[in-house]
């Protein structure tokens, strides 16, 4: 049997929420606190109030790239991290806007690489600058599964996720990782205990598919007869398993079909992976790329595909999981 299911867990990592909530406040710089708030519940505290990451009902100001945030336009990125370093340079030109948030309270009901380091930006603006490059393509590793050039932006997403893990709780991570962020940030590498098993699998899978132990190809996106949406919909990118390989990791797949090298945009907006099964045949899974979840800028937005559709001309061994 196939199945189609999203490249990016969104809809099951937002289901289980802890009750606890933490207070934690910005070092001498600025006056800002961070408070945690219950999954689906509204915050009701009185005074200016920043969602970072996340959607939060009663929040004032979004900062935020989840589907159906109020972000304004001015500060809008393709990750949370990314809105939240904007908000800190734009808003130093707005002095009514610096002088009413200078001592909000941050909020958000999950805890990520990208929403970690949301708050930290927000509770740390002078330092988080020093810091943006690492700190975006860390996000982008968690929140889009996106493994760059370079291995320390991966590194700490699994450092992040590690941490979260151990801290028991999404409220209580926050509690324990705040302080950490910036020597992490600084030498994640010498935290191997954190990340080095994860890489590893990482490594060795890439490994299959530079090898050519698993296949890659695309299929072009051309306009045809055949179909009224072609050239409109964008490239496939197709991994082909063989018998006795696992399928592949998010972050492999975006190895083997990055967005951007240089100028040149190399990503797909849809993704085929073939698992060999024993006895002959496969089994399918039909994905979208770990970022289109998101209301995002620079990456291009991609049309959520009508699944009953699909599962109709399909057949009934076919199911859809999280799209």
């Amino acid at each position: 049997e196939g199945f189609i299911q999203s490249a990016h867990g969104f809809l099951a990592r937002q289901q289980s929420r802890r009750t606890l909530h933490q207070m934690h406040s910005c070092g001498a710089t600025c006056s800002r606190t961070f408070k945690f708030v219950d999954y689906g519940e509204s915050y009701t505290g009185e005074g200016p109030s920043i969602c970072a990451d996340g959607l939060v009902k009663g929040a004032k100001l979004h900062l935020t790239h989840w589907s159906g945030n109020e972000t304004p336009d001015e500060y809008k990125a393709d990750l949370s991290t990314e809105i939240a370093l904007r908000w800190t340079k734009l808003v130093d030109l707005d002095e009514k806007q610096k002088a009413e948030y200078e001592d909000a309270i941050v909020l958000n009901n999950h805890c990520d690489t990208d929403g970690i380091l949301s708050v930290w930006t927000l509770l740390n603006p002078e330092k988080a600058v020093e810091y943006e490059d690492i700190m975006v393509k860390a996000a982008a590793a968690g929140d889009f599964e996106e493994w760059g050039f370079s291995d320390r932006g991966m590194q700490l997403e699994i450092a992040f996720s590690k941490l979260i893990e151990q801290a028991g709780s999404e409220a209580a991570a926050y509690d324990h990782i705040l302080p950490q962020v910036e020597e992490l940030l600084q030498d994640v590498s010498s935290r191997e205990e954190l990340w080095g098993a994860e890489m590893a699998k990482l490594d060795a899978e890439l490994d299959d598919v530079l090898e050519g132990r698993i296949r890659t190809f695309r299929v072009e996106d051309s306009p045809s007869k055949f179909s009224h949406a072609s050239g409109r919909i964008g490239d496939i990118g197709v991994l082909e398993h063989p018998l006795g390989c696992d399928k592949v990791q998010g972050p492999v797949v975006s190895r083997c079909f990055p967005h951007f090298v240089g100028t040149e945009g190399l990503g797909v907006s849809r993704l085929l992976l073939g698992m060999e099964q024993e006895g002959g045949g496969y089994v399918y899974s039909y994905e979208l790329p770990g970022y289109a979840w998101a209301d995002t800028i620079s990456r291009p937005a991609i049309t959520k595909p009508n699944v009953e559709k699909i599962l109709q001309q399909l057949g009934p061994k076919w199911t859809a999981e999280g799209v």
